[in-house]
């Protein structure tokens, strides 16, 4: 089953008690304000987990290192486009490495700092394709948006807002639960067996 935009908006405002929409080109208050917060939810919703439909492998473009980073990092990574979260990044592939993220020279755009002089990043997309969501991230973006449109929507209802977060905020764990049940990670080799 595909999920809309607008099936996602009308969980949120189904959440708040709101009436539904039929299309994103309304001129109603509920898709006013669905339109001004959908994008800071979704990437909000984004980057509390990893969500499998939006994790990306990317061999990073080698930049010049800003000034000021020489003594704790050897080199400087162009991150990918629409990089939402950065979880690993890996030399050669394989092994993880420390990094922090910094403005380029010109001011005007994000880089990666490591000591990997061939960097893998793992790392989280920002996904806007409704219809790759999955159903249980479509139910957490509608639990988020609902939180941040109860204000506006009604009228200044703080409590309802804050209690729409803490709901979010307590389905995370069980949503987190269900979504890692679906991957496996490799396990560790045995420092002791790999002596021998």
């Amino acid at each position: 089953m595909t999920i809309s935009q607008i099936d996602i908006w009308n969980r949120a405002l189904g959440f708040l008690g709101a009436r539904s929409v039929a299309s994103e080109r309304e001129s109603t208050p509920e898709v006013l304000q669905c339109r001004l917060y959908w994008d800071s939810a979704r990437r909000q919703v984004l980057r509390d987990f990893p969500w499998s439909f939006a994790q990306r492998r990317a061999w990073l473009a080698l930049q010049a290192l800003p000034q000021g980073y020489a003594p704790e990092y050897r080199f400087a990574y162009a991150l990918p486009e629409n990089c939402l979260k950065v979880h690993e990044v890996r030399h050669e592939g394989i092994s993880a490495r420390p990094f922090c993220l910094a403005l380029n020279a010109a001011g005007d755009g994000s880089l990666l700092l490591t000591n990997a002089s061939r960097a893998l990043l793992l790392y989280t997309e920002d996904v806007r394709n409704s219809r790759l969501f999955d159903d249980l991230f479509a139910h957490m973006l509608a639990r988020k948006l609902a939180a941040l449109v109860a204000v506006p929507l009604l009228k200044g209802n703080g409590q309802k807002a804050a209690e729409l977060e803490q709901l979010y905020t307590v389905s995370l764990p069980p949503a987190r639960e269900a979504a890692a049940s679906e991957r496996s990670e490799k396990p560790a080799e045995d420092s002791w067996l790999a002596t021998r």
